[in-house]
């Protein structure tokens, strides 16, 4: 299959699509604002909103694998804002995420259409980097390195989908998450190594001078 049937070159003379990308890309800087605040509340209505608009530019392209994730985390999000979350329903989230995304699929495989039954199982990048980022926060006492990696795994997922459905701005915004990630994975893992070497260092003279 030619490379073209998934990345090519983007009709902005359509007004439709060009509108789709200015909201889509208001939605991501307010992701990338939102990770930048310490705020919990903040974060979380930040990270709402950006939802909100890149699930209305996912509505006007046609990239409804991507709009049931956005709404799914929109939903969610609200829940936590309104002090209504608990485990059970973030198992919930997770699993509705997993099925809508799985009937998004269904749908697109019995379609008439068929570039959208040929792009249906690409449906499976969104669901995937919803469901494991979910199960990894999840995680009682998770490692930041951990959360790091997922993101990334996330980031990748949506930046090929956005290539896919030639949504070009999930694509750029999410490379420089993934980016940033690895960046900050890095930053981090060799502070935590300088640190374990300056107990060691501690260690090792306080043995010193008890002999």
């Amino acid at each position: 299959m030619d490379i073209n049937d998934f990345i090519g070159e983007v009709d902005f003379s359509n007004p439709v699509i060009l509108i789709a990308y200015i909201i889509s890309t208001l939605g991501f800087i307010l992701f990338t604002l939102a990770s930048a605040l310490k705020r919990k509340e903040t974060i979380l209505t930040f990270q709402s909103i950006g939802n909100l608009l890149c699930g209305i530019s996912e509505i006007m392209t046609n990239a409804w694998a991507g709009l049931v994730q956005d709404a799914v985390n929109l939903i969610r999000n609200i829940f936590v804002l309104s002090k209504k979350m608990n485990k059970v329903l973030s198992v919930v989230f997770i699993l509705l995420a997993f099925g809508a995304g799985m009937l998004v699929i269904i749908l697109d495989l019995n379609s008439d259409n068929e570039v959208t039954k040929a792009h249906a199982w690409y449906g499976l990048l969104p669901m995937f980097a919803t469901v494991e980022y979910s199960i990894i926060v999840l995680i009682p006492d998770v490692s930041v390195s951990l959360i790091k990696a997922s993101l990334m795994v996330s980031s990748t997922c949506w930046a090929i989908y956005g290539l896919i459905v030639r949504l070009y701005t999930i694509t750029v915004f999410n490379v420089i998450t993934f980016i940033l990630a690895v960046t900050t994975l890095i930053i981090y893992l060799v502070k935590k190594k300088r640190s374990n070497k300056q107990v060691e260092d501690v260690c090792l003279n306080e043995e010193k001078e008890s002999n």
